[in-house]
């Protein structure tokens, strides 16, 4: 490894490793982690662990290839079901995107990822975190678990499509996350995020995390062109959209595994995340 990572996240990668050399034997060539540790925004016990595997070309035309990356997905199942059964809840999950060896050097937004998975969720047709905002991730601050140095991945992670691609984003997934949230219409199937905010039971403290911080990181990035976490993400929030600063402690107390703020009461979460993700949406669009 080209820099140490915190302890359980190394024994995670360690044995997520070991099971694709087992299911794919030389099919990893190259391995690279992003995300929150790459932020230097790690936090044992609540955070996932985000990699970047390359896999080697001649195992692209293998008409097993996407069996195999989904049974490697599987494989961690047994380390997270003990970890909750020993009360450490669901830690150190390696949520992966694949993406051929001929393509690693490629613009980032031409790249044509192979497969993912993401928590429970395989994805078999491609991966939303091969974007500029990952890549830069990688390239500031990734670290290589396998093969060479970030430096000689020759990536290209096209800082002149960042904004345009956070943009694109706020547009497509965080406003219309946002409508879900305050208008919360009738049930329908979709994704787990998705039933959560328009979940009967009111927000939990975890979904106002993602929704409120999310759109704060990218008003941050649309002004400094920086990458940043969510607890940063929060102090943000706190200076640049002070009048939302009740809801803002709530995401914090959350990313923190704090003691979540006895005020505002659970039924305002839902009115009160919306409104912070309408303004802060405006205003990095503005």
């Amino acid at each position: 490894m080209s820099a140490p990572l915190p302890p359980d996240a190394a024994t995670a990668v360690r044995s997520y490793l070991r099971a694709a050399d087992r299911i794919l034997p030389g099919g990893i060539i190259a391995c690279a982690v992003t995300g929150s540790i790459a932020l230097g925004a790690y936090r044992p016990g609540r955070s996932d662990i985000d990699l970047v595997a390359v896999i080697a070309d001649e195992w692209l035309d293998r008409p097993d290839l996407i069996r195999r990356l989904r049974q490697l997905h599987l494989s961690q199942v047994p380390r997270l079901v003990v970890g909750v059964a020993r009360g450490r809840g669901v830690s150190a999950c390696c949520n992966t995107v694949f993406i051929a060896e001929s393509e690693v050097s490629r613009p980032v937004t031409q790249i044509s990822p192979i497969a993912s998975h993401t928590g429970e969720i395989f994805d078999s047709h491609g991966a939303f975190d091969v974007n500029p905002v990952i890549w830069k991730e990688l390239v500031d601050g990734g670290i290589t678990v396998r093969g060479r140095p970030i430096a000689a991945w020759d990536l290209d992670a096209q800082t002149e499509a960042l904004r345009p691609w956070v943009r694109t984003n706020l547009r497509e997934y965080w406003t219309p996350l946002a409508a879900q949230l305050r208008d919360r219409p009738s049930r329908t199937p979709g994704t787990l995020l998705r039933r959560l905010v328009t979940s009967l039971r009111g927000l939990s403290a975890g979904t106002v995390a993602w929704c409120a911080l999310g759109p704060a990181r990218m008003h941050h990035t649309l002004a400094t062109g920086e990458i940043i976490g969510k607890e940063e993400a929060g102090f943000h929030a706190l200076t640049a959209f002070p009048q939302h600063a009740p809801i803002t402690e709530v995401a914090l107390a959350k990313v923190r595994g704090a003691r979540i703020p006895s005020a505002p009461s659970r039924r305002q979460w839902r009115a009160l995340t919306a409104s912070a993700m309408d303004d802060i949406i405006t205003a990095a669009l503005d």
